[in-house]
């Protein structure tokens, strides 16, 4: 015979609560995971979400006269928090908050607005910050005694953020060709030619530089005596990751065509035909790529 016993346990428990008025929603998880053969205990305490629905923070309540560029100005919020540790039930309480205990908090803030330039032009320029607060980093250094990496956990509040930009601007413009002379004597009742060009620009700094300080570096001799640099980031492991490396600059072009025709039918009524949808290009380039 065979027999089946359940080795885990799980329990959780959520709660959330919206408040319309201001648009900001709270929502928190806790979970308890428990494996009985080994005594192992995952704990989450707690899961946090908080979000905050877009706001214009620079729109007047009463209107007076026309709307201004920053009253379009557009922000929204969402936040994230969690702390959990895996130990031994016995040793579940001994365990360090700061250096032991798998903690974070990560905050973003999109800001976008969007306004017409010459009343034919739409530009949509965008902004997107997030901050990341970690209770520690771990160092790495090279052990030349016993020819190992030694890891160290160092407890102190860690800022760590990072940005981009972006900027788009686009219109539509219409071309109409109506036959003339005897031409008008065909079914073509009219074409009209949509062209939509678009330019973009994107932008984030290089987060690897040491001004901001999320990479480090150390040194080593390896068996054929040459001296080798491994390049880590403290904050690699983290729970929500760690601004990445390289100053991003991109400029692109599209464009995108649609012919359309109104023809007349034998029962003298005019239909309307897609001569072509949606035909486009892309062109893109790349600031940041290093030219020699």
């Amino acid at each position: 015979p065979v027999y089946n016993s359940q080795t885990v346990r799980t329990s959780s428990v959520s709660y959330s609560k919206t408040f319309p008025d201001i648009g900001l929603t709270i929502s928190t998880t806790m979970n308890v995971s428990q494996n009985v053969q080994d005594s192992i205990v995952s704990l989450t305490l707690p899961s946090l979400s908080v979000s905050l629905s877009k706001k214009y923070p620079f729109k007047k309540k009463k209107r007076a006269g026309e709307e201004k560029w920053y009253e379009k100005i557009a922000l929204s919020y969402s936040g994230q928090f969690s702390n959990s540790v895996t130990s031994k039930e016995d040793e579940l309480f001994e365990k360090n908050l700061a250096t032991e205990w798998r903690n974070g908090m990560k905050h973003n803030i999109p800001i976008t607005a969007t306004f017409q330039l010459f009343d034919y032009i739409n530009v949509t320029p965008s902004i997107n910050y997030t901050e990341r607060w970690y209770l520690n980093k771990i160092n790495q250094s090279w052990n030349s005694v016993t020819n190992s990496v030694e890891r160290d956990t160092v407890s102190g509040f860690n800022r760590v953020y990072d940005y981009n930009m972006a900027l788009s601007m686009n219109t539509t413009l219409y071309g109409f060709y109506q036959p003339a002379g005897f031409l008008k004597k065909s079914r073509v009742h009219m074409v009209r030619h949509v062209f939509k060009p678009t330019v973009s620009f994107t932008y984030a700094p290089d987060f690897g530089t040491d001004h901001y300080g999320y990479y480090d570096s150390y040194t080593y001799t390896d068996k054929n005596g040459e001296v080798q640099t491994v390049e880590y980031s403290p904050y690699t492991g983290s729970l929500y990751g760690v601004p990445s490396k390289g100053r991003t600059g991109n400029v692109s072009f599209s464009i995108s065509n649609n012919v359309e025709m109104k023809w007349r039918t034998k029962e003298d009524s005019l239909k309307k035909v897609s001569l072509i949808d949606e035909l486009g290009a892309t062109l893109s380039y790349n600031l940041a790529t290093k030219t020699k």
